[in-house]
């Protein structure tokens, strides 16, 4: 992908701008579902001169997981307004012709996402209170928020369907991609069967990936929560369990998120309105995101012995596992 490309692109959107030029254009590395590049934009309109800084989202040729593009510029578009940190969108292509495959276009918000560094650099630890607690507070208000009229949301056919919807999607997706038989991830789905929690007393938006290193950050505090790929109408208590896994202590102790205890989390968020957290159903859930991390690179090593991309963030995917298997007979012994 060239500047030039966008750059025509940007013509067919705006037409009344003149002399658009792009530049710094550069991929950023990381992402499991797309490609997200960063570019700046010059242009003149109504006799002055405008620069705006984007972010492009493109589909790559094969991913960790599958991702929805319709849903991911739904929601931003929807929580605008919301309170919730999200970037404005612009624009969205859903053929692919302008730039080889589908993407949208979204502003770019100012802030560091790098979790290791906000969790161990000394440079952050006067801000890292307040994130916890916007950390807590966001979750709290993206699970209040109505989702009535968000139409690309997948969503159980009822609250008392929440766990086993999900079960099943991530029983579907591994056995669909597996290339080996998983006999920890089968005990794991046994064991979740049985064990399923209380449902939810209605359907809320989980984000599904809500961890530290999807958000942007300053220090103001938390400016932008991102990666809404995997989002979808269950039990809130489902993102308080991704949250609590291993894989995301970045800190290599026991603090959520590398940045605070598990029982202080709950605290913040039960107390800035979000649901009751009950704790059993929380061993649910993390039992359950560990299981679908572990099958996000299942998918990803498939991608590529299949030939689909050669994306070395993928293959070593593999190598990941065994330590998340650990982790959940852990949990379950």
């Amino acid at each position: 992908m060239q500047p030039e490309q966008i750059a025509a692109y940007l013509r067919t959107r705006m037409p009344d701008a003149r002399d658009i030029a792009v530049s710094s254009l550069a991929r950023i590395p990381g992402g499991a579902s797309r490609e997200t590049w960063t570019f700046d934009a010059r242009w003149s309109a109504d006799g002055r001169e405008v620069e705006r800084a984007f972010i492009l989202r493109r589909d790559p040729p094969a991913s960790l997981l599958e991702s929805n593009n319709d849903l991911e510029f739904e929601l931003y578009t929807a929580l605008a307004e919301s309170g919730i940190p999200v970037p404005h969108v612009h624009w969205i292509e859903r053929d692919g012709s302008a730039l080889e495959r589908p993407f949208y276009i979204m502003e770019r918000l100012a802030g560091a996402s790098d979790a290791r560094t906000l969790v161990a650099s000394p440079e952050w630890a006067g801000v890292r209170p307040t994130i916890i607690r916007q950390k807590a507070a966001i979750l709290a208000q993206i699970h209040a928020f109505d989702i009535a009229p968000l139409r690309s949301l997948d969503r159980p056919p009822a609250p008392e369907a929440a766990a086993l919807h999900e079960v099943e999607r991530w029983q579907g997706t591994m056995r669909a991609d597996t290339l080996e038989p998983q006999p920890v991830l089968e005990m794991a789905l046994s064991w979740l069967k049985r064990h399923l929690p209380p449902p939810p007393q209605r359907l809320a938006l989980v984000h599904a990936d809500y961890r530290t290193g999807n958000f942007l950050y300053d220090t103001s505090g938390i400016t932008g929560v991102l990666d809404w790929e995997m989002a979808h109408a269950g039990d809130p208590v489902e993102d308080l369990g991704w949250v609590c896994i291993k894989s995301w202590r970045w800190a290599g102790d026991e603090r959520v998120g590398g940045l605070c205890s598990r029982d202080e989390f709950i605290r913040l968020y039960e107390d800035a309105g979000g649901v009751k957290v009950d704790r059993d159903a929380l061993k649910f859930w993390e039992v359950l995101g560990n299981l679908k991390l572990a099958v996000i690179f299942i998918s990803g090593t498939q991608s590529i012995v299949a030939g689909k991309t050669p994306d070395l963030l993928l293959a070593v995917t593999a190598f990941v596992n065994p330590g998340i298997e650990a982790e959940i007979m852990g949990l379950i012994a």
